[in-house]
């Protein structure tokens, strides 16, 4: 908890600091833009965009008005970064994973497995040059800005039990659809692939649910446990499986045109990038109550057998990541794969050094 207090802190003394100027900064001059999301509205990526446009004009005194359109259901929207590139619209604020065909790299910044925890992959994206990987993985083309960040997801619903690696064999998984939909095969479906399940591209997190009950489906994930929980995966399985291994943590970004982002005097560029850092504190905490929550009610209720991989599934998982990591071509992604993996080896075993070895005990 200490962790999350700090960085919801840091948001919120910006927050506070840039408040106190906005009298005097209202009757500058007003920069519209025109930012698309591709979140559905109610989801929570949706609530964390819309969060932070409320942000920038309190925290701008009005001088930036933001003009936000968000997908609708099952839109088929066109290249978001082509469209800020080229002027259409000024701004994005999207996931990452929706270019790795373009920039494999991106994938990098779209999620982790379990290679570090959540703050370790915080941290490396903001001290330790994840930022300045980043903007060099899309090049010159646009400004890219972390701009929020998910909590992990499940390890798997499902109605087989998986005790050993030899379970995953024949299952009828499927993984998140923004994945399958929009970059394809990614590292995690050829893990899954190697070990022998039937990957399942379903369309719709909204259909996985139906498959579940007619047997055409025996391991689902989307995203994490409370917004799998909103879609009805509880009610239909026997098991859920922790960690995330597969996903521990995700970025999302925004992205800008270079000519707007240009145009912006000195203080509203640091007022987006404040933003930008204080949507990561906002949807953190948010995400991390709103699981541990709706997880406590799944374990209370009993319905449903809330566990763990053993250790040798997680260990075998992870040292599979890191073989298939290795072995892509791609020289940016092996260079931001490098700054990650110099990083690992200074914070993980000092993480491990200060992770306790006893629990909490409360009445």
């Amino acid at each position: 908890m200490k962790k999350l207090s700090f960085i919801g802190l840091f948001g919120f003394v910006f927050f506070s600091l840039v408040m106190g100027n906005q009298i005097s900064l209202a009757a500058d001059p007003v920069v519209t833009w025109k930012v698309f999301s591709p979140f559905f509205p109610g989801t929570g990526e949706s609530k964390t965009v819309q969060i932070w446009a409320e942000d920038i004009s309190k925290m701008s005194g009005g001088r930036i008005k933001i003009n936000l359109t968000a997908a609708a259901p099952g839109e088929v929207f066109p290249d978001l970064h082509l469209n800020v590139q080229s002027g259409a619209i000024d701004a994005a604020y999207t996931w990452p994973g929706l270019v790795v065909g373009k920039y494999p790299a991106a994938a990098l910044f779209a999620g982790t497995p379990a290679f570090f925890d959540l703050m370790g992959y915080f941290t490396w994206m903001h001290a330790y040059g994840g930022k300045q990987l980043w903007q060099e993985t899309y090049g010159n083309t646009l400004k890219v800005f972390p701009a929020g960040i998910g909590w992990a997801k499940v390890g798997g619903w499902t109605t087989k039990k998986i005790e050993a690696m030899d379970d995953f064999k024949g299952l009828k998984y499927r993984t998140s659809d923004r994945v399958w939909h929009r970059t394809g095969d990614l590292i995690w479906g050829k893990i899954l692939s190697d070990l022998g399940t039937s990957p399942i591209k379903e369309p719709y997190a909204a259909a996985v649910r139906t498959a579940i009950l007619k047997g055409t489906l025996d391991v689902a994930e989307e995203n994490t446990p409370w917004v799998d929980m909103s879609l009805g995966f509880h009610q239909v399985v026997k098991s859920c499986y922790f960690p995330g291994i597969q996903d521990m943590a995700a970025f999302l970004e925004l992205i800008v045109n270079n000519e707007k982002w240009d145009a912006l005097p000195s203080d509203l560029k640091e007022i987006v990038k404040g933003a930008c850092d204080v949507a990561m504190a906002r949807s953190l905490t948010r995400w991390a109550l709103d699981d541990a929550k709706v997880t406590k009610m799944l374990r209370d209720e009993g319905k449903v057998n809330i566990t763990k991989f053993s250790k040798e599934i997680q260990q075998e998982i992870l040292d599979r990541f890191v073989a298939q990591y290795d072995a892509v071509k791609d020289p940016m992604f092996q260079k931001v794969w490098k700054s990650q993996k110099e990083f690992m080896k200074i914070y993980v075993p000092y993480m491990r050094l200060q992770q306790a070895d006893a629990d909490v005990k409360l009445k």
